[in-house]
């Protein structure tokens, strides 16, 4: 069982906002999908390997589409209900590329999680979201701990340019110290900020670089994995998280750390050719 922990929210797709005038209408289009990088991973896993989603919604009507929309993907949901449902506003440019204005709700007050939700679980994957406050911080890092206890892998993703800067060096070094990720995700930009705040990736370290190959670190050595060009991309969101969904499955089935992360750039062509997430 692949367990997923954090966030499930409502992406607001704004597709045509590469160039905004300010003071007046500004045509586009606009789409409300299902959006959080945990979400969005257990979904684009959940039809080649068991999947879990774990996190906290809002007590809303909102929290009610989400986790319905989990469940009819496959997903098996397990989430805290309390507060108000996050919402993320994602403006896409003319290249594909989004820029996100994020309200996590109640997804940033994760509370301790029930050990059961763990049961089964043989991977556990954080997006370093939900870990960027202290409540939420400890809620997953003792359930990643359990679930390492018992035998489960642990992958960790950077996600989260903004997100590295405002943890800083320390508070960054102490949770990859305590969490001891197998696999830790990065695009070119996290990978760039987390060498100069001077971090140390531990296990297997793997940098996503758009159409350029794939970094892949092992044991101290680096190779490149080969990527396909995609010439008609429309919406980067969620690309990401397919790509470490499609890693994850495939590790899951025996694949190697290249063949792993091959099978995750294809999984992430996908994500690119459509608005939203998978």
């Amino acid at each position: 069982m692949l367990v997923v922990i954090g966030d499930l929210v409502a992406d607001l797709i704004v597709l045509g906002s590469a160039s905004l005038e300010r003071g007046t209408d500004n045509p586009a289009e606009i789409r409300l999908t299902r959006g959080g990088s945990a979400a969005n991973v257990a979904v684009a896993a959940g039809s080649r390997h068991p999947a879990r989603f774990i996190g906290r919604v809002g007590d809303d009507t909102l929290a009610g589409a989400l986790v319905g929309e989990l469940e009819a993907a496959g997903v098996d949901v397990r989430v805290q209900r309390a507060g108000r449902t996050g919402s993320i506003v994602v403006l896409v440019d003319a290249v594909g590329e989004r820029t996100m204005i994020t309200d996590r709700g109640a997804a940033a007050e994760l509370d301790a999680i029930d050990p059961t939700w763990l049961d089964g679980a043989t991977w556990v994957h954080l997006p370093l979201y939900g870990l960027a406050v202290p409540g939420s911080r400890l809620a997953v890092m003792d359930a990643a701990g359990r679930a390492a206890a018992a035998g489960a892998v642990i992958s960790l993703d950077l996600s989260s340019v903004a997100t590295l800067r405002d943890l800083g060096g320390d508070e960054l070094r102490g949770i990859l110290g305590r969490l001891r990720p197998d696999v830790v995700f990065a695009n070119e930009d996290e990978s760039r900020v987390a060498a100069d705040l001077g971090l140390a990736i531990p296990g297997t370290y793997v940098v996503k670089r758009g159409a350029a190959p794939v970094l892949v670190t092992v044991g101290g050595e680096t190779r490149e994995v080969p990527v396909d060009r995609v010439a008609d991309v429309l919406d980067s969101t969620g690309a990401g998280d397919a790509f470490a969904a499609g890693y994850i499955t495939a590790a899951l089935a025996g694949a190697d750390a290249h063949q792993s992360a091959r099978a995750g750039s294809v999984l992430a062509m996908s994500a690119l050719r459509r608005p939203g997430a998978l």
